[in-house]
């Protein structure tokens, strides 16, 4: 590339998506909008209170248990995910770096 190029900002536009969004960012507009009324149309207060879902919680929780259980399978399930993936990378940039 000339010199000149470099100064010229169209240059480096993307081509295939200047006048069109791409295929993904579709999909996760639409994904969030419908998700947006549904969410909506279940937690607002004729359908929905907070008072009700928490005694509902804390009834399940108290004959099952199941609250700390999910506590704890959820921390431990998030720290081992990010141990993995931090092993990948250690692993990743070692071989890369061999």
């Amino acid at each position: 590339m000339a010199p000149d190029e470099l100064d010229d900002i169209h240059a480096f536009e993307a081509k295939d998506t200047a006048t069109r969004l791409p295929w993904g960012w579709v999909l996760l507009l639409c994904g969030l909008v419908v998700w947006g009324v549904y969410y909506g149309w279940t937690y607002t207060p004729p359908r929905w209170s907070q008072a009700e879902a928490y005694e509902k919680a804390a009834e399940v929780a108290a004959t099952t248990g199941s609250n700390i259980f999910a506590t704890v399978f959820f921390t431990v399930a998030a720290i081992t995910v990010a141990v993995v993936l931090l092993v990948a990378v250690s692993r990743k940039r070692a071989a890369k770096g061999s």
